[in-house]
């Protein structure tokens, strides 16, 4: 993080919301403040347009972190509700979780006719059969200790 970043009393506050894995709610509460700013105001050609830019980037980047706190929270939730935590109408909801999961940020598939969002990847058979192998493992490691234990104490009498 450049260490001018703390001279901008905001700017920190803003990636402080950021590094948390809380949904930021819209408009968060530097919002304002953030977007007074002269980077958000003030363009050198006078282009409307690249103001307009940079306000909806920093809109998109606090969707895209929203959802990114919801996949670690939620392994399937309903659309609805998912975009009603996050103040977006199911459209945009739905638009951008289909664009950071071709980017590949984040894993999500869309249900549309049950309008449910599901974040878990489905495990496969051998995935599953893997870990049941290893859980079996680790409790026979345990029995295998405790015998040894009770074994010790025994010999010990």
């Amino acid at each position: 993080v450049d260490p001018n970043l703390e001279k901008l009393d905001i700017c920190q506050k803003t990636l402080d919301l950021l590094l948390t894995k809380e949904i930021i709610t819209s408009p968060f509460p530097y919002q304002a403040q953030m977007e007074a700013m002269p980077a958000f105001t003030v363009c050198a050609d006078g282009d409307d347009a690249l103001i307009t830019h940079w306000k909806d980037t920093l809109r998109t980047r606090i969707i895209q972190h929203n959802i990114r706190v919801a996949s670690l929270y939620y392994q399937r939730i309903r659309g609805s509700r998912l975009a009603q935590l996050l103040g977006l109408t199911g459209e945009e909801l739905e638009k951008e979780i289909a664009n950071m999961v071709s980017n590949g940020e984040v894993y999500a598939k869309i249900d549309r006719p049950s309008d449910i969002v599901r974040f878990k990847q489905a495990k496969g058979a051998e995935a599953v059969l893997s870990n049941w192998a290893s859980d079996i493992s680790t409790l026979l490691n345990l029995i295998d200790t405790t015998s040894h234990l009770i074994q010790k104490e025994n010999m010990t009498q």
